[in-house]
C-alpha cells in the first residue's frame, strides 16, 4: 500500500513540475523575445503576468482531469490506508508490541 501511496504522490508531484518547467520554458523565452523587441520594465511585467494567469488556466484545462484523477486516487488510497493499515502492513504493529511486552516481563522478572 505504502509502495502504491508512493508512486501516485511522485506522479502528481512530476506532472506538476512539468507544467511548471513548460511555464517557465515560455515565460522565459517571452522575456527575452520582448527584451529584443525593446519592451522592458512595466509593460514587459504586465505581458509576463497576463501570459502566466493564461498559462495557468491552460495548464488546468489540459491537466485538470489527471490532476484531479491522481490526487483522488491518492486520497482514496490514504483512506483505505487508514482504515486497512493494520493488517495491510505485515503485523509490524503486533511484534513491536510483542517485543515490548518481553522487555517489560523481563525487566519485572530482574
Amino acid at each position: 500500500m505504502a509502495h502504491v501511496l508512493n508512486l501516485l504522490g511522485n506522479m502528481l508531484f512530476g506532472l506538476v513540475g512539468l507544467v511548471i518547467a513548460g511555464i517557465v520554458l515560455i515565460e522565459s523565452f517571452m522575456a527575452a523575445m520582448m527584451d529584443s523587441v525593446g519592451l522592458h520594465g512595466q509593460v514587459q511585467r504586465v505581458v509576463l503576468i497576463i501570459v502566466l494567469v493564461l498559462l495557468v488556466i491552460g495548464a488546468f484545462r489540459a491537466f485538470g482531469r489527471a490532476f484531479g484523477l491522481l490526487a483522488a486516487l491518492f486520497l482514496i488510497l490514504v483512506l483505505l490506508q487508514a482504515l486497512f493499515g493494520r493488517q495491510a502492513d505485515g503485523g509490524m504493529e503486533t511484534a513491536w508490541q510483542l517485543r515490548q511486552a518481553e522487555a517489560s516481563s523481563a525487566a519485572w522478572r530482574m
